[in-house]
């Protein structure tokens, strides 16, 4: 599996507190998007935390050979972990200035991807004989009430409400991940990203760039097609493929 990273500031932001990164096992990719609460003081600096204790805490534990199951597990204690060391920082700052950030992980193998994700970064999957699809749910206040019926799918683009979480890393000293595996097939991808892509480039267009562009020119053309779109927020993207 290969990874391809892009990251950017976007338009109107003073700066970018999205943090991405991936780095490669014998057997398979790790990939982390962290994005910043920009409504936060430190957003940038639990994002920071956040992505590194994560990956520290995975590549401490990794093993070659575990199970899907072993290895969902392993996510979910690393996003664990950078909770608490974002909380930790929360905690001891001089100012006690709350700090948090999403998580979005995958580590993706020939035939799995493992998926651990809090708060509204998201994964998405685009099978080589099928259509985009979003793999994880946003932990956000217009998830639950579409959930409850309470406002449509199309509502949830512009509710007023739309940019608060119900879960994020450093908030608090305890949080839930989400953690489940997909089954990949040759020549499928999984895209990685902060809401500053999907709030700006539509479904179909992402399906479009990521079938149509060359897998290392998907996340600079994403990115592109964000700030064309207003680039209301910070950008990131990894695009995880076999090509």
């Amino acid at each position: 599996m290969k990874a391809y990273l892009g990251c950017d500031i976007g338009k109107t932001r003073a700066e970018n507190q999205d943090s991405i990164r991936a780095e490669n096992y014998p057997d398979g990719v790790l990939a982390i998007v962290c994005d910043g609460m920009g409504g936060m003081e430190n957003g940038s600096v639990a994002s920071k935390i956040a992505i590194a204790a994560a990956e520290d805490y995975f590549r401490a534990a990794y093993r070659i050979g575990m199970t899907d199951a072993e290895v969902c597990d392993l996510l979910r204690s690393s996003a664990a972990d950078a909770n608490q060391k974002v909380y930790r920082a929360a905690v001891s700052s001089r100012m006690r200035s709350r700090m948090g950030t999403t998580l979005v992980g995958a580590f993706v193998r020939q035939e799995t991807a493992c998926i651990v994700n809090i708060g509204d970064s998201r994964a998405y999957l685009l099978p080589k004989d099928g259509a985009l699809r979003q793999l994880t749910t946003d932990h956000t206040v217009v998830q639950l009430l579409y959930e409850q019926g309470m406002i449509t799918a199309e509502e949830r683009a512009t509710h007023e409400r739309r940019n608060e979480l119900m879960r994020a890393i450093g908030v608090t000293s305890r949080v839930l991940a989400d953690i489940q595996t997909i089954p990949l097939k040759t020549g499928d991808k999984v895209l990685l990203c902060s809401d500053g892509l999907y709030s700006m480039v539509s479904l179909s267009d992402m399906e479009r760039i990521m079938r149509d562009t060359p897998a290392e020119q998907v996340p600079d053309v994403c990115i592109a097609e964000a700030n064309a779109g207003g680039g209301r927020d910070n950008i990131s993207v990894i695009l995880l493929t076999d090509e």
